[in-house]
């Protein structure tokens, strides 16, 4: 197990058992980006990129994994921290991307891992145990 420092860091949305997923030309990808080389905390970085890209303020980030990932927007693949984020507040843009279900995200052109990754958390039923 290793706690190395990702490259990149993305947020992966999450509303009813979709994803959302940005546009980039013909290709959709996780808002995020680089994570900066005197950053600390790996959540407040993804927040800071959420904020800048869609303009909504995170309110609970949760950390879901780390994988070398290529970013439609990036030349190379880079290793990247992968958030979710469930809770938010403000309204996303309906031009700044799109929301994929299960089906739409297994025909989607996205990289395998990050399929994988998705598919996991938009099947994925949170239960109020209290």
């Amino acid at each position: 197990m290793s706690d190395r420092r990702p490259d990149r860091v993305y947020g992966i949305i999450v509303r009813d058992g979709r994803v959302f997923l940005c546009r980039y030309g013909d290709r959709v990808g996780p808002p995020g980006g680089i994570f900066r080389p005197m950053a600390e905390d790996r959540k407040a970085e993804v927040r800071a990129h959420i904020l800048d890209q869609l303009g909504i303020m995170c309110r609970a980030v949760w950390a879901q994994g780390a994988f070398i990932y290529h970013h439609p927007i990036e030349e190379i693949p880079q290793f990247s921290g992968f958030y979710t984020v469930w809770t938010w507040d403000g309204d996303i843009p309906a031009d700044a991307g799109e929301w994929l279900d299960a089906g739409q995200i297994a025909e989607a052109d996205i990289e395998a891992g990050l399929r994988v990754l998705l598919l996991s958390i938009a099947t994925t039923q949170a239960v109020d145990t209290r």
